[in-house]
């Protein structure tokens, strides 16, 4: 092995042999305990798959293993890794960015493990002074049956289906972009939209607004008693045959249709999909909150838990030291047991940039960065020592003002006599590791490799290394040339009102880049998330929105896209070729064939989704879960299709050479080689490329792909559809470069001047001062975090923004001058 950079653990080794996970190639690299070690490499190289996939689901089954057969039947482990084996490996705890929970359930309190010693402070010291009744945790959860509301059942309201929601552009056709609803068919009554708009003689290819009264009133609110007679040949979705549907009842319309799908949804994830056309109204009961009365009423140092769980993260720290303060007796005694636990929590929240937020604040509003910092306090709150921290890209959507704390947190981890491995991209972070392990050269099947393993000083002069070169602080990270005002018109946005966020009037330049930066906090994803974005979608709409008292500039702005970092798909069936509608396009390349043709299957065969053609032993997976009762559930490849998903008369059929199921197995890169044809597919291709994904595989499943990757995908999609032509649009990103080595940032710049050369504008929230340091117009928010934030502190050219006084200034300042 080699020589310790640690004097006080020269000997202390993890070693890994022969790993051959996911596009590992045989890796074989000692890892030093008691340090700060670094997993570098472009997107894609490997890092994720050596550090989590390996190494911690390594630790991770060795754990369950010493567990009991009846526990072990309750807990899904990771898959087991390819690897000869892993010496010196103990016990780890990771905050994988793939596994991030953005169920509207979850809070803040909740993600840190905060809310469960409230409740407990809240049902006991009152109790115990003899101040309320027998009370538990559970009456100071909103969706426990004791301590919900009991009208909403924590919900704090009832959904309700909104016309604005349903027709979102009267503007257009119907059908064509005035409705999401109305795009495709998502309801049986839905097929008596052209009998419906006869008897009432609208024209369906006009815009909404300009259709009959009756019969706009007929669809969104239905038809009364009028009887409505329908017969119509409609697609069979599991095959190219045809079924005759047939109506013959009045109508109950739009409105009421939706709420009634809403109704009949069994799971929370089939309820998803009608959520988007209704709009919560409050609870009369609760007033919104979703609390019952214990946490309405009950108070500690003068606060209810209601009150408290809309407070910040630095207001709540201030209401434990006072409680703190006024306890006696026996109150004293449960305090001191419980207080430590909360405000150690809270203190590694504003440790980590989080002190901005309140404790209630929902997992969906919270970014890409903060989200994944909320979860990694939960972890980092332990009090134990000898674990191995597993903690993929922790600096993302950190402010440069913000990374020195997370040094100090980092370092306090590692002097505690913990490992800390760090699967991250951000060369500031890097720099400050104490070893680094650069995987590569590429990505892909073009990564898997140790490139280097060592100090950070030594890779900054490595030779063959890419992540070397972005260490030297010496050089510009980005090349671009600016747009040099765009086309001169602007978008103009007053009275913007957004959580923390107070601005008499916001300015951006039409068919530019715009960078919104400022500290974590700041109000910069208010902002474009829940103001700018909502308000333009609402103005093309011919409305307004309450966040915004006016908008101006949008005539020649046809479009709008907000790319966030949601995840594309809840399931394995998802994946990249079936998000980007590229496996439509594949599917019906093999449906042409004369093999195909001969044998009478059409594109729906091709499908793994469809009865047509999937393998039915396996449903289209590749393999089953097989049940091994107390030990941990196994997925083994299916017997009958070898795991290749269809049938062997769908996998008779090739193009090229290659079976539907060998497609899936490409990578993005590898496709745009094979496939030619159709304009469609590789315009879809060439997208994914452009944005950094050639290495993922298109039948990737979704449940695998990063925040960022997502989010990618997302972009490329935007990229897309502004190819097509027409007028411009608008793509709102936040935090696009989380999860981008700096070698990938320069491809998604490419992509960003792509969009702009198409006559798109592009306003981006990111702390990436590089970036920002390249965009045309910068805005700068501030001063401060939550209630000291969400005002513009500096708006103008970089070079103006460099002279503002300012946080983002000062570093921007610090940077290599450009040019």
């Amino acid at each position: 092995m080699p020589e310790s950079p640690f004097p006080h653990s020269s000997t202390e080794w993890i070693r890994v042999v022969r790993a051959r996970t996911h596009n590992l190639k045989d890796v074989t690299v000692d890892i030093p305990r008691g340090g700060i070690v670094a997993f570098t490499g472009v997107s894609g190289s490997g890092k994720t798959s050596l550090a989590i996939d390996t190494v911690h689901a390594e630790a991770q089954l060795r754990y369950l293993e010493g567990l009991s057969p009846f526990v072990r039947q309750y807990i899904t482990p990771k898959d087991r890794p390819q690897v000869d084996r892993i010496d010196g490996l103990g016990a780890t705890l990771a905050v994988d960015q793939r596994r991030l929970n953005r169920h509207s359930r979850s809070t803040v309190a909740t993600m840190t493990g905060v809310d469960a010693y409230l409740g407990l402070l809240y049902s006991r010291l009152p109790a115990v002074a003899g101040e309320g009744p027998e009370l538990s945790s559970g009456h100071f959860s909103r969706y426990s049956p004791e301590g919900g509301c009991p009208v909403c059942h924590g919900a704090g309201g009832t959904p309700r289906a909104d016309a604005d929601l349903i027709i979102t552009h009267p503007g257009l056709p119907l059908q064509e972009g005035g409705s999401p609803w109305f795009d495709k068919l998502r309801s049986p009554e839905q097929v008596a939209v052209p009998f419906l708009a006869e008897r009432h003689g609208a024209d369906l290819s006009l815009p909404w607004r300009e259709l009959p009264q009756s019969f706009r009133d007929a669809l969104l609110y239905g038809t009364g008693t009028e009887t409505v007679s329908v017969s119509v040949q409609v697609p069979n979705k599991n095959s190219d045959a045809e079924v005759l549907y047939q109506l013959n009842q009045p109508l109950r319309g739009a409105l009421a249709e939706v709420e009634r799908l809403f109704a009949a949804a069994g799971t929370e994830n089939a309820k998803q999909r009608y959520l988007p056309y209704m709009r919560q109204i409050p609870c009369a009961q609760c007033g919104g909150s979703g609390y019952g009365e214990a946490a309405r009423t009950v108070a500690l140092a003068g606060v209810t838990y209601q009150q408290l769980s809309a407070l910040r993260v630095h207001e709540v720290q201030k209401w434990a030291a006072e409680l703190g303060g006024v306890l006696s007796g026996v109150q004293r005694e449960i305090g001191e047991a419980l207080l430590p636990e909360v405000t150690n929590r809270l203190r590694l929240l504003d440790r980590l940039g989080l002190a901005h937020l309140e404790l209630g604040r929902t997992a969906p509003t919270l970014s890409g960065g903060e989200l994944q910092r909320a979860r990694t306090a939960a972890q980092l709150s332990t009090s134990l020592t000898g674990i191995v921290f597993v903690l993929d890209e922790l600096g993302s959507g950190l402010h440069p003002a913000d990374k020195q704390k997370l040094r100090d947190i980092l370092e306090d981890l590692r002097d505690s006599g913990n490992t800390v491995l760090l699967v991250e991209h951000d060369p500031d972070v890097v720099a400050q590791a104490d070893w680094v392990i650069d995987l590569g050269p590429g990505a892909g099947s073009g990564g898997g490799r140790v490139m280097f393993s060592g100090p950070p000083q030594e890779l900054a002069a490595h030779p063959d290394s890419v992540t070397g070169r972005y260490l030297d602080r010496s050089r510009p990270r980005i090349n671009r040339a600016r747009s040099g005002g765009g086309s001169g018109r602007w978008l103009t946005f007053k009275d913007v009102r957004a959580h923390t966020v107070r601005v008499d009037e916001l300015r951006v330049p039409l068919n530019t880049l715009t960078c919104f930066t400022g500290v974590s906090g700041s109000g910069k994803s208010s902002l474009l998330g829940h103001a700018v974005a909502p308000a333009l979608t609402a103005a093309l709409a011919g409305s307004g929105h309450p966040a915004v008292g006016a908008v101006t500039g949008i005539e020649s702005v046809a479009w709008v896209d907000c790319v966030d970092q949601s995840p594309i798909g809840r399931t394995p069936r998802s994946n990249p070729a079936t998000y980007t509608k590229a496996f439509d396009a594949v599917r019906k390349l093999y449906a042409a064939t004369d093999r195909a043709r001969a044998l009478g299957l059409g594109a729906s065969a091709f499908s793994f989704n469809a009865a047509a053609g999937r393998c039915e032993a396996c449903t289209g997976y590749g393999q089953k879960l097989v049940d091994m009762h107390f030990l941990p559930d196994v997925w083994a490849t299916c017997d009958v299709c070898a795991g290749r998903r269809f049938t062997p008369e769908v996998l008779s059929v090739t193009y090229q050479g290659l079976a539907i199921d060998q497609v899936l197995g490409l990578t993005v890169d590898e496709a745009a080689e094979f496939f030619r044809e159709p304009r469609t597919l590789t315009a879809i291709l060439h997208a994914l490329q452009q944005v950094g994904l050639g290495y993922l595989q298109l039948g990737q499943s979704a449940t695998d792909l990063s925040g960022g990757e997502a989010q990618r995908l997302k972009l490329a999609e935007a990229i897309r559809r502004g190819a097509v032509g027409g007028r411009g649009g608008v793509v709102l990103l936040d935090e696009p470069l989380t999860g981008l080595h700096p070698a990938d940032v320069q491809r998604m710049v490419s992509a960003f001047d792509a969009l702009l050369a198409a006559g798109h504008t592009l306003l981006v929230a990111e702390h990436d001062l590089h970036l920002a340091d390249s965009a045309d117009w910068l805005v700068d928010m501030g001063p401060g975090a939550g209630e000291h934030g969400g005002r513009v502190v500096a708006e103008g050219t970089p070079e103006q923004i460099r002279a503002a006084d300012s946080a983002t200034a000062g570093h921007l300042r610090r940077l290599v001058p450009r040019g």
